[in-house]
């Protein structure tokens, strides 16, 4: 369907550059975003309340896994002396040495029932049905019999002059130790709940985005393309969309994480590697908004990302370092969003037409 509005587009569609400095182009699209929301004031009603969802989702989990580090940190220093005491007596083999352990605190969410309105819902008394009495024949299913693994660990011997400088350690030190533990564990759960903020934040605030989206189009191009689906089709692509992206992180992250156990060449090809992936993730998020209303399959979404490189690999880059940023990333998601539709409409949108125009011509039914 194609809605013909009366507003005319505020830019022409410029050519598209496909060069080396289109990776600073796509840079560029945030900052863009930016100026538009300042142009144009009637769109900022479309991330207010998308802007609430993440400041309260965000600020939950930074505090609940912040809460649990902190606790955690605390156990396993307060543990230490005694892990050290019994290292000196088997003579410094880890092998024979029980590590402390942690014990995480319950998370206590809130209750957001109590912000919701009571509404009693009408009693409905429906007939009694009597279902026929259907039997299932008594199947016998095999005994299965999994192997017995027993994995040995090496013993591994801490040098003397090591155990004599951790049982030396003074109490400066270790709270010196536990300041930068506690430091550490902030900046990493602080991107780590960034990227998850990033997952949930556009999923509870799709509906907002998607009308912000659809707005930027209309400015951007004059018109408005949409391939409707019904409600429950469009549910289903949305669940299928999220379990393609989970497959696709173990698929590629698993063996990437696997590479860090080999230090050095490793460990480059893991964060590069990583980096890669986290920007699809991110580049695929914020162009859905745009891309999903024409209906395309998983496996198109990627194309169209590969078939826009290198202009969207800077455009991925700028929005994870801002989606990573601590609380930053509350304001930047939708942002992002509509960077991302402003960079379908100028670097995406023109070719992919032309595409879909000649398939329709070469179609038999065309």
């Amino acid at each position: 369907m194609t809605q013909q509005p009366n507003s005319q587009p505020i830019s022409a569609v410029p050519p598209i550059d496909r060069g080396p400095g289109s990776m600073i182009t796509g840079a560029s699209y945030p900052l863009r975003a930016v100026w538009l929301f300042a142009k144009l004031p009637q769109l900022r009603k479309f991330i207010l309340i998308p802007i609430v969802i993440n400041l309260v989702l965000g600020v939950t989990l930074y505090a609940a896994l912040l809460s649990a580090g902190y606790w955690a940190i605390d156990a396993l220093i307060a543990g230490i002396p005694g892990w050290l005491a019994q290292l000196s007596q088997v003579g410094g083999s880890i092998a024979q040495v029980d590590l402390p352990s942690v014990h995480l605190p319950p998370i206590q969410l809130p209750d957001l029932t109590a912000y919701l309105p009571h509404i009693p819902l009408p009693q409905i008394a429906l007939p009694a049905i009597q279902l026929p009495d259907w039997r299932l024949p008594q199947w016998q299913f095999p005994q299965w019999q999994f192997p017995q693994w027993q994995i040995n660990l090496p013993t591994v011997r801490l040098p003397d002059w090591l155990l004599q400088w951790l049982n030396a350690v003074p109490g400066e030190t270790l709270r010196l130790f536990v300041f930068l533990l506690r430091g550490l564990l902030t900046v990493i759960l602080l991107l780590l709940t960034g990227f998850v903020l990033l997952q949930f934040g556009v999923l509870l605030g799709a509906p907002w985005y998607g009308k912000l989206s659809e707005e930027i189009e209309i400015l951007k191009t004059g018109q408005l393309r949409t391939v409707n689906v019904s409600f429950l089709t469009e549910i289903g692509r949305a669940i299928t969309y999220e379990l393609n992206k989970l497959i696709l992180t173990i698929v590629f992250g698993l063996p990437l994480f696997l590479l860090n156990f080999f230090p050095g060449i490793g460990t480059v090809i893991a964060t590069i590697g990583g980096i890669i992936l986290a920007d699809t993730i991110v580049c695929l998020d914020f162009l859905d908004s745009a891309v999903e209303r024409r209906r395309p399959s998983f496996r198109q979404k990627l194309g169209i990302v590969g078939r826009s490189l290198p202009g969207s690999a800077g455009f991925a880059i700028v929005c994870l370092v801002l989606v990573s940023i601590p609380f930053v990333n509350l304001l930047a998601i939708p942002v992002c969003v509509a960077a991302g539709t402003l960079f379908f409409c100028d670097r995406i949108l023109p070719w992919y037409r032309s595409e879909k125009t000649e398939e329709r011509k070469l179609s038999p039914e065309g």
